[in-house]
């Protein structure tokens, strides 16, 4: 054992004054009585006249005197020398993937890496640092280069375990960069499972050691569930892989919301899969959820239970109703037939040229050429528009040689390069919207929101022009059509994996989005123009987005699975591969330091307390009465 701060041991001279303190004798007031045969105690200490008295046997001297020794034993930092993984600059990357959840041991993978983390904090010399990194879908550091254990211990009661995967490419350059910026020579550690990807991990500069967590694959994971729609109603396929070395019986739940309407029993050799499609599924939009269990009641089913259940959304499709308002246009007419969900309408002008618009609503009104006198409060599209309310016309622009196609996910896949153009109308792009094919004379396609309606305009007619005759129309009409009036605000056909950013273009109107997640967590997210994007999807299960506006709301759902075989098969690795070299399991071969002040800090506080209720006992004793 060593003393890592022994000018402390000089405070062990206050022992001095406590044991003064006890020597010291009091002086009392002389009072004339009639007998001393009742005060005889009293007597027993007017014995000696001189102001200090034999020291005596006394339990609270003792108990304050250890209490003493303790605290200054505590101060000295006694510490005992201890085998370790590392010493120097210490690198830590704590593994935090969703296999870090499971529980071969006790009481999970992710809480014993903490805990050898937590031997290695104890094991710092006091001229060694540690940086910590938890590696998870972002990996993120912790903490710096720190040599005070209890700021180290802290950081790392901040760590939690993810439900999705790890980067750790992106662990790999931060780790680096921490190893370059210390001056003197750094260690690598890595705590894991060993789930890191097989090749494509960079060397990394200094020494590298692996401290593998982990005992067991026993693992069952339901690795795909995907609804499909066809002619009739749709179709729910589920798979589910053993990962483990034996053959697994299971039981396979599915539920439509809460309720339970179909269940299998499936037998499932080591390492395989089987798959199961089920048909006549009712065709209403909502949640499905696939479930695996052990078909013995009250037993656990594998050490893996977050990948034993996975969800689907299903959307039905419902149909938008499209007015086209034209002198008559069979380009468009055709286009509208193509899309799929498009209920469309037409309005022809009377021959006196007057225009009747239906009063009953429409999605989205398309004008060919032609507005009526009062234009509804819809998604419009504007094709060789005339003159309205939203933006200025100007003169015809000729001489259309060139176009760029702006990049925006409207212009998608959109090759523009063999349409020509006769001419077109200069318009400038109104503050509210965002150009997408710019030619040298103005814009020749934009679109936008304002005022809670979604507008674009195709800026000259399509007959003075080939486009009709391009693969770029049926793209840029599909395009702008599903913008104005989007089938749906996401889709919700794919679920995402942890982390995945999900886009949404709420529906016309929408003020505001409120989404819960999972575990009933609220993100309330005002309504953007282009819509927003989603990030916040750590959780594993189905989320609900809200769609709110002033006169209605409605619902829409998605889901988050974890479909990745890289964590949900969680057979423990003995070696990784990092750049050319296999790290094998490390060695405790370095010598570290244990202190043993916090449990003299501990011994101290006890003392105390036994040493007040010793007191405070005294004080209550019944004191002999004289008469």
């Amino acid at each position: 054992m060593q003393f890592l701060t022994p000018l402390f041991f000089a405070l062990a001279a206050l022992a001095i004054p406590i044991i003064l303190l006890y020597m010291l004798k009091l002086r009392r007031k002389q009072v004339q009585v009639s007998s001393t045969f009742l005060w005889e105690q009293l007597l027993r200490e007017q014995q000696a006249n001189t102001p200090w008295q034999k020291l005596k046997r006394n339990l609270l001297l003792i108990l304050q005197l250890l209490i003493l020794a303790a605290l200054i034993f505590a101060l000295a930092r006694p510490a005992l020398q201890i085998p370790t993984v590392a010493s120097g600059s210490v690198i830590v990357l704590l593994d935090a993937s969703a296999s870090m959840n499971a529980t071969d041991v006790t009481p999970s993978r992710f809480d014993s890496a903490k805990d050898s983390v937590d031997a290695i904090i104890n094991g710092l010399n006091p001229a060694s640092s540690l940086t910590l990194i938890l590696v998870g879908e972002t990996p993120q550091i912790l903490i710096a280069s720190e040599s005070d254990k209890s700021l180290l211990k802290a950081a790392l009661n901040q760590a939690k375990v993810t439900q999705g995967s790890a980067d750790w490419e992106a662990a790999f350059a931060l780790a680096a960069g921490a190893t370059r910026s210390d001056s003197i020579e750094s260690t690598v550690l890595i705590v894991s499972d060993g789930g890191l990807p097989e090749n494509g991990l960079p060397a990394l500069p200094g020494e590298v050691e692996f401290l593998p967590i982990g005992s067991s694959n026993d693992n069952l994971a339901i690795s795909a569930l995907a609804l499909r729609a066809t002619e009739t109603t749709p179709q729910l396929f589920s798979q589910v892989t053993n990962y483990s070395d034996v053959t697994k019986t299971v039981l396979l739940s599915f539920y439509f919301g809460d309720e339970l309407f179909d269940a299998r029993q499936l037998t499932i050799a080591a390492n395989s899969s089987e798959s199961i499609t089920l048909d006549d599924i009712q065709n209403t939009a909502g949640v499905y959820k696939a479930q695996i269990s052990n078909p013995q009641k009250n037993q656990k089913l594998d050490s893996l239970p977050i990948d034993d259940t996975a969800f689907a959304v299903y959307q039905s499709s419902a149909s938008r109703r499209v007015l086209l308002v034209s002198k008559g246009n069979l380009f468009l007419e055709q286009a509208l037939a193509s899309l799929p969900n498009i209920q469309a309408f037409r309005a022809l002008p009377a021959a006196d040229g007057s225009l009747q618009i239906p009063k009953d609503p429409f999605d989205l009104y398309i004008f060919d050429g032609i507005v009526p006198a009062k234009i509804p409060n819809g998604n419009l599209l504007f094709i060789s528009p005339v003159d309205n309310p939203y933006f200025t016309i100007g003169t015809a622009f000729e001489q259309i040689n060139s176009a760029e196609v702006i990049e925006n996910p409207l212009t998608r896949y959109l090759d523009w390069s063999n349409v020509h153009i006769l001419k077109a109308k200069k318009i400038q792009t109104p503050d509210w919207a965002e150009t997408l094919v710019q030619a040298e004379g103005g814009p020749l396609v934009f679109a936008g929101q304002t005022n809670g309606q979604r507008i674009a305009s195709i800026n000259f007619d399509l007959r003075e022009s080939d486009l009709p005759l391009q693969i770029a129309f049926p793209i840029l009409f599909s395009n702008l059509t599903n913008y104005l009036v989007p089938p749906s605000a996401f889709d919700a056909t794919q679920s995402l994996s942890p982390g995945q950013s999900l886009a949404i273009v709420p529906p016309p109107g929408t003020q505001q989005i409120v989404i819960a997640s999972p575990s009933n967590i609220g993100y309330n997210i005002p309504n953007e123009a282009g819509g927003i994007k989603f990030t916040n999807t750590n959780e594993l299960g189905y989320y609900a987005v809200n769609f709110i506006s002033k006169d209605k709301s409605s619902a829409e759902y998605f889901a988050v699975n974890l479909f990745d075989a890289a964590e949900s098969d969680i057979r423990p690795r003995d070696s990784i591969q990092i750049g050319q070299t296999e790290i094998t399991h490390t060695v405790t071969e370095k010598i570290g330091q244990y202190e043993v002040w916090p449990w003299l800090t501990m011994l101290a506080i006890i003392i105390l307390m036994i040493e007040w209720q010793v007191y405070h006992r005294r004080q209550l004793l019944p004191k002999r009465v004289v008469s």
